[in-house]
C-alpha cells in the first residue's frame, strides 16, 4: 500500500488517496490486486468514513485534520492481522512558500520536502518514488524490471512529465515537482550566490522582487551511501530525459557553476515543491 496523493493542512479538507497492490515475487514487480479490498482509516481529525474498499486498486476518504494530525490507512487480512499500511501527515498551513518575483509568478517552497528548516537537507527520491529508502539501485527502483526494463514513463507510453500519484512534492508537501523549464526559470531570472547559511553550503537565488530561497547542497545517494553532501546540489525535475527514458532531468549546482543535467531515475536526490500563486 502506498500513498497516492492528497495532503492537507490543518483545519482543511482534502481527498486522500491510496494505492492497494500486490506483490508478484516471480516477476518482482507490482501489480493491482484483483480483489475489492477493505481499509481502514483512523486519524484524530474528521473522516468522511472509517473505512473503504479498494476499487480498481485505489483507495479514498476525505480528510480534515487537526494540528500535527496522522493519518493511518490500514489493510487487514481475515484474521485480523494487518497485511500492509501507511500513514501521512497533515501538511502545514502557512511559511511554506516564497515568491520571487518570477515572470510565471510561481511560487517556490521555503524547504525540501522532508527538511523541517531552509538548511535542513530533507529526504532523497528515486524520480517516480513518493517514499525515501535506504538502498537507491535499479533492483529496487519502482519502475524498473531485470527482464522488460522501464515499467512506466518509457517510449510506448508517452508519459513524459510525473504524475500526481509519483510526485514526492505532491504526496509529501503539496504543490508539485518542478518541471525542467520551471528550473530554467529560476536560474535566468535570479541573481544566484553560493553561500553558507547558519553552517550549511548552498545556493541563494535573489529574484528581482529581492525575495530569496535557499537550496541546501545536500549531494545525493546511490546505493546505500551519501554523496558530496556539503559541496553538491541534485534536484530533480518532473520532466523524463526523452532522448534517454532511463534519465530524468535534474537541477544541479556546486561552487561557481550551475546547470540542468541528466540522471538515472533510480537515485536518490532532493526535491524542492512549486506551486502556482493562488
Amino acid at each position: 500500500m502506498e500513498h497516492l496523493s492528497g495532503r492537507p493542512a490543518s483545519g482543511q479538507t482534502q481527498q486522500v488517496s491510496f494505492r492497494v497492490y500486490d506483490q508478484n515475487y516471480l516477476l518482482n514487480q507490482e501489480q493491482p490486486t484483483p480483489f475489492p479490498q477493505v481499509v481502514k482509516f483512523e486519524a484524530r481529525g474528521q473522516l468522511s468514513s472509517e473505512y473503504g474498499i479498494a476499487a480498481g486498486s485505489t483507495v479514498s476518504v476525505s480528510w480534515t485534520p487537526v494540528d500535527n494530525d496522522i493519518l493511518y490507512a490500514k489493510l487487514y487480512d481475515i484474521n485480523g492481522t494487518v497485511l500492509a499500511q501507511d500513514t501521512i501527515h497533515a501538511g502545514e498551513s502557512t511559511g511554506e512558500w516564497v515568491d520571487l518575483g518570477l515572470p510565471s509568478g510561481l511560487l517556490w517552497a521555503t524547504r525540501n520536502v522532508g527538511a523541517t528548516s531552509p538548511e535542513d537537507y530533507g529526504d532523497y527520491f528515486a524520480w517516480g518514488e513518493i517514499t525515501p529508502k535506504s538502498v537507491y539501485k535499479w533492483n529496487t527502483y519502482r519502475y524498473f524490471n531485470s527482464s522488460t526494463g522501464s515499467t512506466k514513463y518509457t517510449t510506448s507510453d508517452g508519459l513524459t512529465i510525473l504524475q500526481p500519484g509519483d510526485d514526492a512534492a505532491t504526496a509529501n508537501y503539496g504543490g508539485r515537482t518542478p518541471t525542467k523549464e520551471e528550473w530554467q526559470e529560476l536560474m535566468n531570472n535570479t541573481n544566484s550566490q553560493w553561500i553558507t547559511q547558519n553552517g550549511v553550503f548552498g545556493q541563494r537565488f535573489t529574484g528581482p522582487n529581492g525575495n530569496s530561497l535557499f537550496l541546501p547542497a545536500a549531494g545525493f545517494r546511490r546505493d546505500s551511501s551519501l554523496y558530496d553532501a556539503g559541496s553538491y546540489g541534485c534536484y530533480w525535475s518532473s520532466s523524463l530525459d526523452t532522448g534517454g527514458p532511463y534519465c530524468a532531468w535534474g537541477f544541479s549546482f556546486r561552487s561557481g557553476n550551475q546547470g540542468m543535467y541528466d540522471y538515472e531515475r533510480y537515485c536518490g536526490r532532493s526535491v524542492r515543491a512549486v506551486r502556482s500563486a493562488r
